[in-house]
């Protein structure tokens, strides 16, 4: 019975964590957290609204070019009585219309544009356009987020190689500490040398404590970025092998102007600009309406007599101020400032492209040199301990011996992830997604 009450509990709180989103995992890889936050950012989820509203747009745009048809329906009251019915006919046989007051009526209009201009197709371009600018938007926002994941992630695993060698320089001092202790009740060193010591390793436990404290941070920055709203909660990154290959900087140039989504939003806005530029021009041309209504009339006694009209309406502009002239020079004048910010943004990718490489160069040769700096520094601290058990060497040299090894092994894990990062920075400056959409 005991069993299976905790069963149905089990399964009380699985359903409870279906029903109110994806279950969190207490470990990601950096594939599982980045696939998480595509799922979960909510600024994501706005974009995607965004989308949304674009389509309300274009549906809007689109409907302005078909007929309008209205329920219309009026109450006049006049100082003078008013004709119920239009005058037809000679008043002797019958056409002239009764008086009274107040007139009611009743009926339905109909306006359908027929030409104005070329405005009304270019609305729905611009909408259409407009609809496609959010989703490169929205794909912009999905490559930062990727790469603001990736490198927090990156960093989490650079943090954590360097609370490990501050914590192994913790214990090393430790150790050295006692050594010295059994050296000085013996009388082979000074007590200098157990001040130095204390002071060294008060030092390191210092150090490690910032680093512990870093390591939060970038754990509660990156839950920010996966969405997950638990403050509480705790989770952790494992290591993931990731053979990223990378293109050359000429092929990363010629490829990020056809991938960028940033980039082509901005030749999508200089497309918007030149049709609005003709949809202003296009209020000089005439605009044609064609209208239809038909009603029913009635006095007091609610005898309501039928009418109808229609009517081919021909609107030419004359003179209207300079309006519409102005309008037009604003929208030049608009896709003039659209095409330096395509200048800006192209020269911007450039600079990107070229600092991601770099990186890359920078961080593999930190990489080749720290690799032998290490092996160096591990044989100095080697022969250094080995000195002062001999009597030959005083525990400051140790300690020094030690803080460089620490140096050399975190200059050579911040090598590792560094280059990591560029990899990440330079697929991100040239608009690679190598994560596909993540359905919701």
């Amino acid at each position: 019975m005991r069993k299976a009450l905790v069963l149905l509990t089990l399964c009380a709180v699985f359903t409870g964590h279906l029903a109110h989103g994806e279950m969190r995992k207490e470990s990601y890889t950096l594939s599982e957290a980045v696939q998480y936050a595509l799922r979960n950012n909510p600024r994501l989820a706005a974009l995607h609204k965004d989308i949304e509203i674009e389509n309300y747009t274009i549906d809007e745009a689109k409907g302005d070019r078909l007929p309008r048809v209205n329920l219309i329906s009026t109450a006049t009251r006049a100082r003078y009585d008013l004709p119920v019915s239009p005058i037809s006919g000679s008043p002797f046989e019958g056409g002239f219309p009764e008086f009274d007051n107040p007139i009611y009526d009743i009926g339905v209009s109909f306006n359908l544009p027929i030409y104005m201009g070329g405005r009304l197709s270019r609305q729905v371009k611009i909408a259409e356009i407009s609809k496609s600018i959010a989703e490169d938007g929205l794909t912009f926002d999905r490559q930062e987020l990727v790469f603001n994941v990736t490198s927090i992630y990156y960093k989490i695993l650079e943090l954590e190689n360097v609370l490990e060698a501050n914590e192994k320089r913790v214990s090393q001092l430790e150790a050295h500490k006692k050594d010295v202790e059994l050296f000085l009740e013996a009388g082979n060193v000074p007590r200098v040398d157990l001040l130095n010591t204390e002071t060294g390793l008060a030092h390191a436990r210092h150090n490690a404590l910032i680093v512990k404290h870093n390591l939060e941070s970038a754990y509660e920055l990156l839950k920010n970025f996966m969405g997950i709203e638990d403050v509480d909660a705790e989770i952790s990154v494992v290591p993931e092998i990731m053979n990223r290959t990378y293109p050359d900087i000429q092929e990363s140039r010629e490829k990020a102007f056809s991938l960028r989504p940033d980039y082509k939003a901005v030749l999508k806005k200089q497309k918007i600009a030149d049709e609005r530029v003709d949809l202003m021009a296009g209020k000089r041309l005439p605009s044609v309406n064609l209208y239809g209504e038909y009603t029913e009339n009635s006095g007091n006694d609610f005898d309501f007599k039928d009418n109808w009209l229609i009517s081919l309406k021909l609107t030419v502009p004359i003179f209207d101020g300079g309006v519409i002239k102005t309008q037009v020079q604003r929208e030049r004048k608009k896709l003039e400032k659209i095409k330096e910010e395509e200048r800006a943004l192209r020269l911007e990718i450039l600079r990107q492209i070229k600092d991601a490489h770099l990186g890359i160069d920078n961080a593999q040769k930190r990489i080749e040199v720290l690799s032998k700096g290490i092996e160096t520094a591990e044989e100095i601290l080697r022969i250094e301990r080995l000195k002062y058990e001999a009597g030959a060497g005083t525990s400051t040299d140790v300690i020094d011996a030690q803080t460089a090894l620490l140096r050399a092994g975190v200059e050579y894990y911040q090598g590792i992830y560094d280059k990591d990062i560029a990899v990440a920075a330079l697929e991100k400056a040239i608009g690679k997604d190598i994560y596909k959409e993540v359905s919701e």
